[in-house]
Formats: C-alpha cells, sequence, structure tokens
C-alpha cells in the first residue's frame, strides 16, 4: 500500500502524509486496522522510531487512534468528533460556543422528536423525568437523568448520527451540568422546562418543542454564566 520514502531530510513527513492521503482517499477505511510499527517500517523503509513518531502525530490529529495490546486503527468520525471537541475549553468562550452547537442541534433534535416520536419514546421520557422527581435533592443523581432526558430526546428525533453527537457532548459538559443543578432553583427549573418539551413532543408540535428546548438551553446558559460572573467578581 505504501511506497519507501527517500527523501532523507523529511522522513517522518513523507510518512505522516502517505498515510494521510490514504486516509483521504479512503483507501484507509474508519475503523481500520493498519499494519503494526514494524510491518509499516519496512513497507516506508525507514527506522520504526521514524513511524512511531509519525503515528503519534496522525493521532495527535484525531486521525489514528492506537489501541494498547490491539493495534493502530484509523479513527472512525465519532472518535474524531469526540478527541477534538475534548480538546475545547470548557469555561468563557468555549463553553459558550458548546451552548450554541447545543441550541442547533437540540432545538432540531425536539423539532424532529415532535414529528417523529413514537408512544414508546414519550414514555421513555415521561419515565425519565418522573425519576427524576424523585431526585430533586440529589444534584448528582438529577444531572444523570438529566442528561439522559436530552439523550432520549435526540433518540426520539431518530437521527442516530444526533444521537452519537449528542453523547458526546453531554459527557464533556458533565460538570458544567452539575455546577448548573447545584444553584438554588436550577433543579425544579429544568424539570418545569423539560415537561414542556415533552408535552410539545407529546402533542406533535415541533415549533412548539424548538421554543421549548431553545428557551430551555438559554436559560441553563444564563444560570452558569451569572453564577460564574458573580464567583469572579
Amino acid at each position: 500500500m505504501f511506497r519507501p520514502v527517500s527523501d532523507r531530510r523529511a522522513l517522518g513527513e513523507r510518512v505522516i502524509s502517505q498515510i494521510a492521503d490514504a486516509v483521504i482517499r479512503g483507501e484507509l477505511r474508519p475503523g481500520q486496522r493498519l499494519p503494526t510499527e514494524r510491518e509499516l517500517a519496512e513497507q516506508f523503509g525507514v527506522s520504526r522510531t521514524v513511524v512511531r513518531d509519525a503515528i503519534k502525530t496522525l493521532s495527535g490529529r484525531g486521525m489514528l487512534r492506537v489501541r494498547q495490546g490491539s493495534g493502530i486503527f484509523v479513527s472512525t468520525s465519532e472518535e474524531r468528533l469526540e478527541q477534538e471537541l475534548a480538546l475545547l475549553p470548557l469555561e468563557g468562550a468555549g463553553l459558550r460556543d458548546l451552548f450554541e452547537v447545543r441550541k442547533v442541534l437540540e432545538a432540531q433534535a425536539a423539532e424532529w422528536a415532535a414529528q417523529r416520536r413514537s408512544s414508546h419514546h414519550v414514555e421513555r421520557l415521561a419515565q425519565i423525568l418522573r425519576e427524576a422527581r424523585g431526585h430533586r435533592e440529589d444534584p448528582a443523581a438529577l444531572s444523570e437523568r438529566d442528561a439522559r432526558f436530552h439523550v432520549a430526546v435526540a433518540e426520539s428525533s431518530q437521527n442516530l448520527v444526533l444521537v452519537r453527537v449528542m453523547l458526546t457532548l453531554l459527557d464533556l459538559l458533565a460538570a458544567s451540568r452539575l455546577r448548573s443543578l447545584g444553584i438554588p432553583g436550577r433543579p425544579q427549573l429544568s424539570l418545569e422546562q423539560h415537561e414542556r418539551v415533552l408535552e410539545a413532543i407529546e402533542r406533535r408540535d415541533p415549533q412548539g418543542a424548538r421554543r421549548a428546548m431553545l428557551f430551555h438551553l438559554a436559560s441553563v446558559e444564563a444560570a452558569i454564566f451569572s453564577r460564574e460572573g458573580g464567583e469572579e467578581g
């Protein structure tokens, strides 16, 4: 698959370029396992150190994943997204950026959920809310139900890609979600706002579901930044 490299001034860059090009062209598919370091070194005609450094660089870019004891793999789109998002600062401007993305994705998820949901989806959302009401005084347990509710809305949209993206985003926001639910009065507000989202989904009101989700996310965002601003002051 790979050609030997001969320019001794830039061996590492040439190895990186060939592997990256193979991924971009689709010759190496997401999830596909690459040859071992030794085999790659033989194919490229370079030392294993050069190959190891190239793999490290490509892993840092999110293009490859090294799994201990399993080998070197081409990253899937979900793995690349997860790695890229993990590099974002989750305070200040970085957190605001994530909320902007959430508003776009979750408003659409709520709209689609109202259009596509089944009775099973509605019951699932209602069950999560019932459980959440029983954990109002337990921020950690309530935070878990909060995340499950948002994932369940995405699942109700019946868009698998959206669900996977939401799982990654919500995992990244776990700490800020827990902080927000520690704000006095915030747990009750979130429960009430979740109920408005569910009501719109249940009555198959796409625009109502979109508005309810946007209102909820804007409310949570304002609470988080209001508290952070107060703490800084």
